[in-house]
């Protein structure tokens, strides 16, 4: 077979394998396209965000006074509820610094390290099974009682003034305890809590997360709300998965993370306007923490200290 027969065999065979080796990339990208779920939005709602808007109380507040007349709010959307999302407005953008181990329990002493202070105060003590007050939560000068049996099944909540002597708002959020995913996995015991709160003008921006592990609720677990507090109407859930713990903002953008034990662990940038994720970084164990001093952002996890640029 002399030289030009062999060049002509050989471009023929490529031309057999480049359209079957086309149509395996094809094939790839449809079978990623199948395991990504589309996340459904809704008309944006940038009108509802007033930032300069301030509470006026409803009455006079005694700590201690907690047999008051809460406002049953309705089931969430524990599927997820996010917005259109104006592009033009500008996110923060996580790039990490680094990553150091920490001791676990040292919290106090990582606060200190960073020089910051929480903003959480927990009330020890209170017998577990009865409805207690919990935790305190300072935020925009306001402060935020979360209250239940249990530190991990807060359900109930009063917004007071600093002083403790005004009361804006008392919230029931039985209706968010127990998720569709729970329902199905027969796992009644999964009940979701009130995990961490950020009031800003008339928005209030909950976490609430299940102690769990995701099969226990079908993935429903791990949201931010965003409430009215004018109305009381919910502008959007989270898709799940995507708080756990803590959050912080830092302008148009809202840090967070999800994880647990034997689960992926992620910090995750989260629009304020509309509860969309944009942006997702692994890490190596679940946040805890998230604290923004200047242009960092401080997470502490189980077990390792992040810290972040943007």
């Amino acid at each position: 077979m002399n030289k030009t027969m062999r060049i002509l065999m050989l471009l023929a065979l490529a031309l057999l394998l480049v359209p079957g080796e086309a149509c395996a990339q094809k094939k790839k990208s449809k079978a990623r396209k199948r395991t990504t779920t589309a996340v459904k939005t809704y008309p944006a709602r940038d009108d509802a965000f007033l930032p300069d808007y301030q509470l006026q109380p409803i009455g006079d507040f005694t700590f201690g006074q907690w047999d008051l007349d809460y406002t049953v709010l309705p089931t969430p959307y524990f599927e997820g509820h996010v917005l259109k999302r104006d592009m033009k407005r500008s996110q923060v953008r996580l790039k990490q610094l680094s990553c150091t181990p920490n001791d676990i329990t040292d919290d106090e002493a990582w606060f200190e390290r960073i020089g910051a202070t929480s903003n959480e105060y927990r009330y020890e003590g209170d017998p577990m099974g009865e409805d207690h007050v919990r935790f305190r939560i300072s935020t925009n000068g306001y402060h935020v009682f979360f209250y239940g049996p249990t530190w991990g099944h807060a359900m109930k909540m009063i917004i007071t003034d600093a002083a403790e002597t005004k009361l804006y708002r008392a919230y029931d959020f039985s209706n968010y305890m127990v998720s569709p995913g729970a329902v199905r996995a027969n796992c009644l015991g999964a009940t979701q809590s009130l995990n961490d709160v950020i009031i800003e003008g008339n928005i209030m921006y909950i976490v609430f997360a299940t102690n769990t592990y995701k099969e226990s609720t079908k993935g429903e677990t791990g949201y931010i709300a965003a409430i009215d507090l004018r109305n009381d109407e919910t502008i959007w859930t989270t898709q799940p998965m995507t708080a756990g713990w803590k959050m912080a903002i830092e302008g148009n953008s809202i840090i967070t993370g999800y994880g647990m034990t034997d689960e992926p662990d992620y910090v995750h940038v989260v629009d304020k306007y509309s509860g969309q994720r944009v942006q997702r970084i692994w890490v190596k164990k679940s946040p805890s923490y998230v604290v923004i001093q200047g242009r960092k952002a401080y997470v502490r996890t189980y077990s390792f200290d992040y810290v972040f640029g943007f």
